[in-house]
């Protein structure tokens, strides 16, 4: 048994080229290994087809991540354009405490640096300037609130909506965002947008505007960007004063000679917008009703008229939107003959300006009020008891009495009671007040325009019984103190269940009602001074009785 190795190993020759063979074949293949990792080693790296992606895949999902400050920027379509003024407040509480709420940011598609999301711009720009001041690292990484790119309707809506929660907008600032918002939405949509479904769309995203609001943002970037560039103080009131009185003007363009609305705004009223931008860089002061005056004075110039003359015809068509071009002047026409004093002829004089209209006004009622006697106070009983009547001692003025209207009726629009406002030649001034369909309350928005109503109502004279005859059988006001009142003296009761929130003449209505920088308070004014020559020179039938609702501490 320990003989047969032995032999096969030293007489075996087929056995000792096996071995050789196997070792052969090993070496060989070690070495083709080799050669082969060699020319592998060779090969170049594989091309980098991610150079257009971002560094890391964003979330899906609502997270927090931390953020180097340099890589998040500020939205470059905030609407908010004017700075914070508490920007240095902001940036100082950054330094001592840091910031307190994440900001919120996303990122576009493709970009490598993230934005804000919604709201937190005045906070990132402080961060940035006190990493870059400081140098200081606390100021190098911020903790963010991360949320997945929706849509740029998304992100302007979001801001549009934090900068109005906040009040931080002025008007033009509001109207720019909601006209580029729009412009956005129809790119979504591909076709336009009208009022009613743009309100739509914007109510469906969280942002919600009334069709009235959204007419005067669109109309004022759209008409008075001039004037939205340069004037801070432009505001909603402004486009209400503003919008109507040019859109009568352009009718009037229109009917005289078919006259464009690109020439009219181009090369009329332009030139205007830009010299009142340019006073107001100067003064710091803008008046809509002086805009609106130089408006017409530049319209007159281009058509060749006079400026009182378009001042009246542009009052008639307010007062009568379809009447015709001869309807027009010929109501103008009788307006001026009636204003002339008895036993003058016609001249071919015609006042420049509405302050000649109202010289010339002045000065005939001067001289009718120097020749008619004295109104007689008419003894007999009114339908009510106790009530005494003034009688007229010739008609009034249709001239004056228009300008009244034409008044009444913008005070009322500015302060969005137009809806309550009725005109009916048949009372003293040619209008009265209706009831809004619920009381109007003594907060925000509504307390304004409860002042203004009653300012309206009592001027109108239709607390007094005698007026309140006059009124149309239809006129819920008159339905009202026909049923529920025994006499007068019902009045306050019936104020207190159907009427808006009285007026309290306290220190905070006064100040109001002398506040100068307020246009609704000085076109009442205006008003007021109207009526005043009105019943002075032809007193109206405005009861005298003790009856009439004058309870202490309400208006």
């Amino acid at each position: 048994m320990i003989d047969e190795p032995s032999k096969a190993l030293d007489g075996s020759g087929d056995s000792v080229t096996a071995v050789s063979t196997g070792v052969r074949g090993r070496q060989g293949s070690i070495e083709e290994r080799r050669r082969v990792v060699a020319e592998s080693l060779q090969v170049g790296n594989p091309g980098n087809r991610a150079v257009n992606l971002p560094d890391q895949a964003d979330p899906r999902h609502d997270c927090q991540i931390e953020l180097k400050v340099e890589d998040i920027r500020v939205y470059e379509h905030n609407p908010r354009r004017n700075n914070n003024a508490k920007f240095e407040e902001i940036k100082e509480s950054i330094r001592s405490t840091g910031i307190r709420n994440p900001l919120t940011v996303t990122r576009r598609p493709g970009d490598k640096h993230f934005i804000v999301e919604a709201g937190g711009n005045t906070r990132l720009l402080a961060l940035q300037q006190l990493w870059t001041e400081t140098r200081d690292h606390r100021f190098a990484i911020v903790k963010a609130i991360f949320r997945p790119w929706k849509s740029e309707v998304h992100v302007l809506t979001a801001h549009l909506i934090e900068n109005e929660q906040r009040g931080e907008m002025t008007f033009w600032d509001k109207a720019n965002g909601v006209a580029v918002l729009k412009a956005k939405l129809e790119e979504e949509k591909g076709r336009a947008l009208s009022l009613r479904q743009l309100e739509e769309e914007l109510k469906a995203i969280g942002f919600s505007v009334n069709t009235a609001t959204l007419a005067h943002y669109l109309y004022a970037t759209t008409r008075l960007r001039t004037l939205g560039e340069a004037v801070p103080l432009l505001s909603g009131l402004d486009v209400k004063t503003i919008q109507p009185r040019l859109n009568l003007m352009k009718r009037y363009a229109q009917m005289r000679g078919g006259t464009g609305e690109a020439l009219l705004y181009g090369s009329i009223f332009e030139p205007v917008f830009r010299h009142h931008a340019d006073h107001y860089r100067e003064h710091q002061s803008f008046n809509a009703l002086e805009l609106c005056q130089a408006c017409e004075d530049a319209l007159a110039k281009h058509l060749g008229e006079r400026g009182a003359q378009l001042h009246m015809v542009l009052d008639a068509l307010a007062q009568s939107p379809q009447a015709s071009l001869e309807a027009l002047l010929a109501t103008v026409a009788s307006a001026r003959s009636e204003a002339r004093p008895p036993g003058t002829q016609a001249t071919d004089h015609v006042p420049d300006n509405a302050s000649d209209v109202s010289s010339a006004n002045s000065a005939t009622q001067i001289a009718d009020r120097r020749k008619a006697p004295r109104a007689s106070v008419d003894r007999r009983k009114s339908p009510r008891a106790g009530v005494q009547s003034l009688k007229p001692a010739h008609p009034p003025d249709p001239a004056m009495v228009d300008r009244l209207k034409a008044s009444v009726g913008r005070i009322a629009q500015l302060a969005s009671i137009d809806s309550y406002l009725q005109f009916w030649d048949s009372a003293p001034f040619g209008y009265y007040m209706e009831l809004p369909p619920t009381p109007l309350s003594g907060d925000g928005q509504q307390h304004y325009e409860q002042r203004v109503w009653w300012l309206l109502a009592l001027v109108s004279g239709q607390f007094h019984e005698s007026v309140r005859v006059l009124l149309p059988d239809t006129s819920h006001w008159r339905q009202l103190c026909s049923t529920e009142l025994g006499s007068d003296k019902g009045l306050q009761r019936l104020i207190e269940k159907h009427f808006p929130a009285v007026a309290t003449r306290d220190a905070d209505f006064f100040d109001w009602l002398l506040d100068g920088q307020d246009e609704v308070v000085t076109m009442f004014w205006e008003i007021a001074t109207l009526v005043r020559s009105l019943r002075s020179v032809t007193p109206h039938p405005i009861a005298t009785s003790e009856q009439s609702y004058t309870s202490e501490g309400n208006g």
